[in-house]
């Protein structure tokens, strides 16, 4: 059930892709979007070089 759902997230996140990009001006949402794209990858990586670099770790029998 789960592969399905990820299959179905991948098929509409191309199809997406290719009606954004390819049928409609690539110009006009390609840099907004590669623009977001960086903004979120660096605060993802930000809070992962937070979480790593912190001392307190949760010990519990959850994690």
């Amino acid at each position: 059930m789960t592969t399905a759902i990820v299959a179905a997230l991948v098929l509409a996140g191309f199809w997406a892709l290719v009606d954004t990009y390819i049928v409609t001006s690539s110009t006009t949402y390609l840099m907004p979007t590669i623009g977001v794209g960086v903004v979120a990858f660096g605060f993802v990586f930000a809070l992962f070089a937070l979480g790593a670099r912190s001392d307190s770790w949760i010990s519990s029998p959850y994690w």
